[in-house]
């Protein structure tokens, strides 16, 4: 039996796609184990072998590199399937020192992140992120494969071996039931990464405004930094509560008593190309959806009869979709069930794990 580590310098141990989907998907098939971040060295989970990493900031995650290679040379893998653009470099190590085969799984579009990031003042984060294109696109031509959760992040990869594998919510992880009470206080939620260009500064705003209303806002999730965080901690009342990171297993049952979810990121370029995570999970937990009026995101809202769209920088057009579920609970009810209807025939991971047993064949073989 083949032999696959997956690795990330970057992500727990337990994150959704690295684990739950990637690893344990490819434990099914192959002796699988999962390099990442994690408290202790090593330890199991659901018979995969899993090799901790301590957590260290962006500029200083080469110190792992030596850890990593010790793991792979314990381990012995066959394929290393990689899911963080700063192991790159380390990619050709394993490929031509190592003579491993290499994937590189691509989780967004970074030369657009580190543009709208601006980690450097202009105009050295252009020229940082046409430099990082330069080296990402060169490099994955030469490893073995290239996986992308999107289409418009594929278009961008000239290699032959790559495949989109989405990433969509496991189905079984979600209750089949959801909470009766749709007539008392109407639960708004957001799951995900905290930050401003992620809409919550004017989400929360949004509700402050409607605060004659029975509804509830939770915003669950990590903040992108401490200080922001504590920013929106102090608009925290009997209506909106800041949850932070909550662990994975504890999402569905989160989900269970929530009505409406909101992905209402900011028209980023980086967003507007991208399939978040949060969209599916609400439609597969029976959540009525709003979201911003993307051109990608308005044609599986609109298709799927799921939710409502708006305009992420206007809280007005924010509180109007509030408003408009308040007054209209069937509209909630039906949303929730015509999402999760779309989510069972379109948008769930076990289409996506057949595509990535497919693309693994190929690995093999090639």
């Amino acid at each position: 039996m083949k032999r696959v580590l997956v690795l990330s310098s970057a992500h727990p141990w337990d994150d959704e796609r690295v684990f739950g989907k990637i690893t344990k998907s490819l434990s099914k098939k192959y002796e699988t184990a999962l390099c990442a971040v994690a408290d202790k060295q090593f330890f199991e989970v659901d018979r995969v072998k899993i090799f901790g990493l301590p957590k260290l900031p962006r500029l200083k995650r080469y110190k792992n590199y030596l850890r990593i290679i010790r793991i792979i040379n314990e381990f012995k893998p066959d394929i290393i399937h990689f899911h963080d653009p700063d192991l790159l470099v380390l990619s050709l190590y394993f490929k031509f020192f190592l003579k491993k085969k290499v994937i590189y799984d691509v989780h967004e579009d970074y030369p657009l992140a580190f543009k709208d990031r601006r980690y450097f003042p202009e105009p050295f984060s252009t020229m940082f992120s046409i430099f990082f294109n330069l080296v990402e696109k060169t490099i994955s031509r030469l490893l073995d494969g290239v996986v992308t959760v999107t289409e418009d992040i594929y278009s961008k990869f000239k290699c032959k071996n790559k495949e989109v594998i989405k990433n969509y919510p496991v189905a079984e992880t979600f209750f089949k039931e959801k909470d009766s009470d749709i007539y008392g206080t109407l639960n708004l939620i957001y799951i995900g990464s905290v930050s401003q260009s992620r809409g919550i500064t004017n989400l929360i705003l949004a509700v402050r405004s409607l605060h004659e209303l029975d509804i509830r806002l939770d915003i669950v999730g990590p903040a992108e930094n401490q200080k922001y965080f504590e920013e929106i901690k102090k608009y925290e009342d009997e209506k909106i509560k800041i949850w932070g990171r909550v662990p994975k297993i504890d999402i569905p049952g989160i989900l269970k008593s929530a009505h409406v979810g909101f992905v209402t990121l900011l028209p980023l370029l980086r967003y507007k190309t991208s399939l978040p995570l949060k969209l599916f999970e609400y439609m597969a937990a029976k959540v009525a959806v709003v979201a911003s009026d993307f051109e990608l995101w308005r044609k599986i809202i609109e298709e799927s009869d799921c939710g409502i769209l708006v305009d992420p920088t206007d809280i007005q057009s924010i509180c109007q979709a509030i408003l408009f579920f308040y007054n209209n609970r069937d509209q909630v009810i039906k949303k929730g069930l015509n999402g999760h209807k779309a989510f069972m025939e379109k948008y769930n991971w076990a289409k996506e794990e057949k595509k990535l047993f497919q693309f693994y064949e190929r690995i093999v073989e090639y």
